[in-house]
């Protein structure tokens, strides 16, 4: 793990020239800023393609370190060797609150620009969050979801919520902001894969097929169905008996799904500002300008309203 990652910030630094020169012959340090998603997961694409822009753009070096697993000290572990390679900042998604302030405040202390997207970690001397506003998507995916039971006819009762990691913080705001809205009654159960895509497959499919009296179904994390409702064949049976479903994100596979179906709805977050504007913003830290300490960004719902419209857009 190591050796890769150093590997690629070194390449990264020679080809990039971790000094260049101006018109009048002086040397002026490159900066370099590493990224640092919760996983290697398709969900950050856009973050990774976004955050790379933002480099071209301010003539900066740019490099994406993701951890094997989401075990908080592989994040850890990367934030330590940035410390010891003196990069200029660090943009992070954390997988674990309690895990990741002391390496964060660590990099502080040592020089280091470090910011947080996607998933914060308060407490820590980050400089700022820049992501989605998790607590009020919460509220949006439980309104949203009384919404389509309303127009279904139906009564809100045992509903199934499908979670990442326990210890994230951005699942954990949006799990509180749906049970303030929706309230503990109706839930069935919260079940968490740990951020593994197969694995939260598995569990929907255990989980529906255990209890039929589930009639709702909230993904506060939405990657299993991004291949599609078709690829979990349990759901795909419990929303063609209508039930009720809101999920996370979005997919070419999942939109057309929706576009079909009134049943169900998705949450659209903004991962290309996410990059783009976290890179930039860490950069203006690094220059020594002021910015702001939280960026909040609200979701967009996807119903079948605006699905063909989204997907005409990915």
């Amino acid at each position: 793990m190591k050796q890769h990652w150093m590997f690629l910030l070194i390449l990264s630094i020679l080809m990039g020239g971790f000094f260049s020169c101006k018109n009048s012959g002086a040397r002026k340090k490159n900066v370099i800023i590493v990224v640092i998603p919760k996983f290697d997961n398709t969900i950050f694409d856009q973050v990774k393609r976004s955050s790379f822009e933002a480099a071209k753009d301010l003539n900066i070096t740019v490099t994406w370190e993701a951890p094997t697993s989401v075990d908080a000290s592989k994040q850890k572990e990367i934030i330590e060797n940035l410390i010891a390679y003196k990069v200029d900042g660090i943009l992070i998604s954390c997988n674990d609150v309690e895990a990741l302030k002391e390496p964060i405040n660590a990099a502080i202390k040592a020089g280091i620009k470090v910011a947080t997207f996607d998933s914060d970690c308060p407490g820590s001397d980050r400089l700022f969050y820049i992501g989605t506003d998790n607590q009020k998507a919460g509220n949006v995916c439980a309104k949203t979801m009384l919404k389509l039971y309303e127009k279904a006819n139906k009564n809100p009762d045992q509903v199934l919520i499908l979670s990442g990691g326990m210890s994230a913080n951005n699942l954990i705001q949006r799990l509180d902001g749906f049970r303030d809205s929706i309230g503990n009654v109706k839930i069935s159960d919260v079940i968490y894969s740990f951020e593994i895509s197969d694995y939260g497959k598995e569990l929907l499919e255990y989980n529906l097929n255990k209890n039929s009296h589930i009639n709702g179904v909230q993904m506060i994390w939405g990657t299993p169905v991004l291949g599609g409702v078709d690829s979990i064949p349990s759901l795909l049976k419990f929303m063609n008996r209508g039930g009720v479903a809101v999920f996370f994100d979005v997919s070419k596979p999942l939109l057309k799904y929706i576009k079909n179906n009134p049943n169900c709805a998705t949450m659209k977050q903004d991962f290309h500002s996410m990059g783009y504007d976290g890179v930039k913003n860490l950069y203006k830290a690094i220059k020594g300008k002021e910015v702001e300490k939280q960026i909040l960004f609200d979701v967009k719902v996807i119903d079948q309203s605006n699905a063909d419209k989204e997907m005409r857009n990915l």
